[in-house]
């Protein structure tokens, strides 16, 4: 990194700074800086003299500023990026400002200029000039009230922005001995005490910083979550040119993990690939993957934190709601290392066999290794705690789960019920009866959905008919694979809401790959405010995010139905929240800057957990920044949903079947 950093500075290359946040995606000037005062009861009455000659108090406000820049350097044979780097400092202004007021700081100019210092090719020093053009003004909330006037008003507001309150109305009489009726209006504003604009200079020393430096770079490409064996890929260039026959080195830290082939060797178009094995009983581990290679002479790395986990190696995961009133589901996903297991037979049974029963039983896992089955409380059962278990057997080995619940279900007076095909192709009719102590209910309302959310019901709702009967047709989208689904019917009869619940399974095949990508986020990291509902109560996180997708991608001019994998990390101080093992019911591709993919996944963590319906997209702009939106849900109410944005890892990639990434 010295070296070549020396070489620009003693070649006279380019070198400058730029506002970034805390992972180096570059921010504005008014949002790369944060401003504000330190502690307004630390104000200080300061007696001055004005230009006038008169005496006046003003106070003395501290403010503090921080925020992180990066610096680049380049000539035309290097190119070197720093880390982020962070600065922070104080700084004491006068103005008036008397208690009571706020003190606001807007950041108006930004200008960083680096001086790096290196001799006989080392590097000795690096120093930063900051200059900041700030405006600060003490404020304070108040009514004024204003002689106002009818005249045309635009479209109305939205209500949640009351009209200002009118006190009363009075004449004036103009120039020309018009009489024009005025409103005396009361209006909530900033009153500003005081306002100045304030250049500031400051100088920081920089002790410890990396740098990523070189004419040639590796791309890198690691899952977000690693289960059991994920293969790893990425590219070596120079210049903008793809190198082949390059080895490549793999180390992981902590060292819990395989790497086969390691070195791996780029093929003819630069990629490389490589397989990580994780142990069987590994717990969920931060790990950095680092990708290492020398070309002449020179050293080029990257490095990607994942998390890797392999609890073991075939499992039977079961969920299902703390509590089941009436009719609810549970649902069973199958997987081996991260693959997850279609076609196996999942047989539930509980310790309550009077109180409860299954439809189906068993239940077959489709393409996302996914088996749903009802559990139908009989009429008449108080609050009871049951323990429901699943079995299943895999390549020989018998699997099983158990999971402990409530169920209650008071009688009732009116009931649902609802019919469906076992497997729809595309097209099929759900049909079912409305009934009060056995008598059919004419225009009952019923709405319907299902989980996961795919294909639409028409009509929906749907009204019963004289005989109480209602029917609907789910229509399954083009490209759909075998998935295991649960339909819901639901209507309100006499106040009271009733539901109806079957499981099935879906499929409309055709085009499995319309389009492939690999996308992630720069640096496997960036910000996100995430909102959660865990038991109908919601709750806010702010923390780091990793997304990654890979749908089938692969680096020739083809596509491969095979590439299906999708996961989500987010951590939060102690709280976690993961996506794993996730795949596809869909995917959608834009030209090369959107992607979408819709599916299923496990959640695990601290917060949440079992089985989501799972939207992400990515939209991404000329300057390769990322918007990212995810939106999850399960059957039981609970939910997921963010959206952020950040630069797209330099693996990204989005296009057509025919295209060599």
């Amino acid at each position: 990194m010295s070296s070549e950093l020396c070489s620009i500075i003693e070649n006279n290359g380019t070198v400058r700074c730029y506002l970034t946040d805390q992972f180096g995606f570059p921010l504005p000037t008014n949002e790369g800086v944060e401003c504000a005062e330190v502690d307004p009861n630390r104000r200080r009455e300061v007696s001055v003299t004005l230009p006038s000659g008169e005496r006046t108090i003003l106070q003395e406000v501290t403010l503090f500023k921080r925020g992180f820049v990066v610096i680049e350097a380049f000539d035309d044979r290097f190119e070197c990026v720093s880390e982020p780097i962070p600065f922070s400092f104080t700084e004491r202004v006068l103005l008036c400002a008397p208690r009571g007021t706020d003190v606001t700081c807007t950041i108006t100019e930004f200008d960083c200029l680096p001086n790096i210092v290196c001799r006989d090719g080392e590097l000795v020093s690096i120093e930063i000039g900051l200059r900041i053009c700030q405006e600060i003004k003490s404020v304070y909330n108040t009514v004024i009230d204003l002689a106002t006037r009818a005249c045309q008003p635009r479209e109305a507001l939205s209500e949640s922005c009351p009209p200002p309150t009118t006190l009363s109305t009075k004449n004036r009489i103009t120039n020309t001995g018009e009489q024009q009726t005025f409103e005396q209006t009361c209006i909530s504003t900033e009153k500003v005490y005081d306002w100045i604009i304030q250049d500031t200079n400051q100088q920081i020393r920089v002790d410890d910083v990396s740098f990523t430096c070189g004419p040639c770079q590796i791309t890198l490409f690691v899952p977000a979550v690693i289960m059991c064996d994920r293969q790893i890929s990425g590219t070596v260039l120079c210049n903008g040119e793809r190198i082949a026959n390059q080895e490549v080195f793999i180390s992981v830290d902590p060292d819990i993990a395989d790497v086969n082939p390691n070195p791996t060797v780029t093929d003819e178009n630069g990629h490389f690939f490589t397989t990580l094995d994780v142990p069987v009983g590994t717990e969920p581990t931060i790990a950095t993957v680092t990708a290492t290679t020398t070309i002449d002479q020179h050293e080029f790395s990257i490095s990607l934190d994942t998390i890797l986990v392999c609890e073991s190696e075939c499992q039977l995961f079961l969920f299902g709601p703390s509590t089941i009133d009436c009719i609810d589901v549970v649902e069973a996903r199958v997987r081996c290392n991260d693959e997850v297991i279609a076609g196996a037979n999942v047989t539930f049974e509980s310790d309550r066999p009077d109180l409860i029963s299954f439809d189906p039983n068993p239940a077959t896992t489709g393409v996302l290794g996914v088996a749903l089955t009802t559990v139908n409380v009989e009429p008449g059962t108080p609050p009871t705690q049951v323990t429901i278990t699943a079995r299943t057997t895999v390549d020989g080995e018998d699997l099983e789960e158990t999971i402990v619940l409530t169920v209650v279900c008071e009688a009732r007076e009116c009931t649902i019920t609802i019919e469906a095909p076992a497997l729809i192709t595309c097209e099929g009719e759900i049909t079912g009866t409305v009934t009060c102590d056995g008598i059919p209910v004419e225009d009952a309302v019923v709405e319907f959905n299902n989980f996961p959310i795919v294909g639409e019901f028409d009509p929906n709702p749907a009204t019963t008919d004289a005989l109480g009967n209602y029917s609907t047709t789910l229509t399954v989208p083009e490209s759909t694979p075998l998935i295991s689904t649960v339909i819901m019917a639901t209507t309100t009869v006499n106040g009271e809401t009733i539901t109806a619940m079957i499981s099935i399974h879906i499929e409309c095949p055709l085009e499995e790959c319309p389009c492939k990508y690999r996308i992630g986020i720069q640096g496997n990291a960036a910000p996100a405010t995430v909102n959660v509902t865990q038991q109908s109560t919601p709750s806010t996180f702010q923390g780091t995010i990793n997304v990654t997708a890979i749908q089938c991608f692969t680096a020739n001019a083809i596509c491969n139905p095979a590439i299906n994998n999708f996961n989500i990390a987010f951590g939060s101080g102690g709280n976690t929240i993961n996506f794993v093992m996730g795949r596809r019911i869909s995917i959608q591709c834009d030209g090369n800057n959107f992607a979408r993919v819709h599916g299923v996944a496990n959640a695990i963590g601290n917060v949440i957990n079992g089985i989501f319906d799972v939207l992400i997209e990515l939209q991404i702009s000329p300057a390769n920044i990322g918007t990212w939106t995810i939106i999850a849900s399960d059957l039981h109410g609970n939910s997921f949903s963010t959206t952020f944005s950040a630069p797209v890892s330099s693996a990204t990639f989005i296009g057509d079947c025919s295209v060599v990434p």
